[in-house]
């Protein structure tokens, strides 16, 4: 299967997915991440999409900056957060200046991309954090890559890049960073597989 983008996917199902994430998602998912930031760090979430996961940063006592690249999540992820930046762009275009950032987020957006683009973004967020700065993600565990359409076969589809743990903690670790933490979601709700967490430090 080829690789491609999945923004046309989320650009036409926005206010479902941002209803259902209203409905569906808790401080859970993110709560480790923030507990492994130092007081008051300024965090950029990749692939924010409706922006709640920059309202637990925000309220946790961060400053977070989201970036997202469905134009109309964008809208919502501002209305849901006032004052808040969000920027409009595509995080495979990652250009961040050398250790501007304290913590980078990227829940659930990374595996919308193939390892090699995957592993593109790991570097150019290396970059991006301080020293014992902290990348967060969460992805699909798996080793069989698919396209969803979730039942709306008249719209465009999202494709789907699973990682094993290994696969995602080598491209990590050879990047230069160090594995804090590594942890497992089921599958439950809209959720296809089950999910990791991986927490990394710059070292």
């Amino acid at each position: 299967m080829k690789s491609q983008d999945s923004i046309s996917y989320y650009q036409h199902h926005a206010h479902r997915l941002s209803e259902e994430a209203g409905r569906q998602k808790t401080p859970a998912d993110v709560l480790p991440f923030l507990e492994s930031l130092s007081p008051k760090s300024r965090v950029l979430d990749l692939g924010c999409g409706s922006g709640i996961d920059l309202t637990y940063m925000n309220k946790a006592g961060h400053t977070g900056i989201g970036m997202e690249a469905a134009p109309k999540l964008v809208e919502i992820a501002r209305l849901q957060n006032p004052g808040i930046e969000i920027l409009h762009k595509n995080f495979l275009f990652l250009n961040l200046k050398e250790a501007e950032w304290d913590g980078i987020w990227a829940n659930s957006s990374l595996h919308h991309h193939g390892a090699e683009l995957v592993q593109r973004v790991i570097a150019g967020c290396f970059r991006g954090l301080k020293p014992r700065g902290v990348l967060g993600l969460i992805l699909y565990e798996g080793e069989e890559s698919f396209e969803d359409r979730e039942g709306d076969l008249s719209g465009p589809p999202r494709y789907i890049h699973p990682l094993t743990e290994k696969a995602i903690c080598s491209m990590l670790e050879q990047t230069g960073f160090k594995i804090t933490r590594v942890g497992r979601k089921k599958a439950t709700g809209s959720d296809m597989l089950p999910k990791l967490l991986v927490l990394a430090q710059k070292i």
